[in-house]
């Protein structure tokens, strides 16, 4: 993919990640509370219930750096790309830093299945 194609496609697809990410977040730990509220895990006596703590603590920490760090890296890439001189230094450490914590993220994401897995078989 050439670079006019990816600037092209990432002005395309940024405003809807921008829109989209932080409501599917959001929707996201609001269910799993409600799940856990209405099977039980949510009183201290539950046998899951640090396993349910653990996993609110890894699903707090990937909203906490989807919504405070790879948003506004997004938002960031997004205006300089639209500009008619982007400056390439701003956009390449923007992107390492999405890079980053979008690995931050992946790790986190491990975490929750290994979390998940444990609550689904007990």
């Amino acid at each position: 993919m050439s670079i006019p194609a990816r600037v092209e496609f990432s002005t395309r697809f940024m405003p809807k990640m921008l829109l989209l990410m932080p409501t599917l977040v959001t929707m996201t730990l609001a269910s799993g509370f409600q799940l856990a509220r209405y099977v039980g895990n949510l009183q201290s006596d539950a046998p899951n219930h640090n396993w349910v703590v653990a996993s609110y603590i890894v699903v707090g920490i990937m909203a906490v750096v989807a919504i405070g760090v790879l948003e506004p890296a997004n938002l960031t890439v997004l205006f300089e790309l639209k500009k008619p001189q982007p400056n390439g230094q701003l956009i390449a450490r923007q992107m390492k830093r999405f890079v980053y914590t979008a690995g931050i993220t992946g790790a986190m994401q491990v975490a929750t299945l290994i979390i998940m897995t444990y609550l689904a078989s007990h």
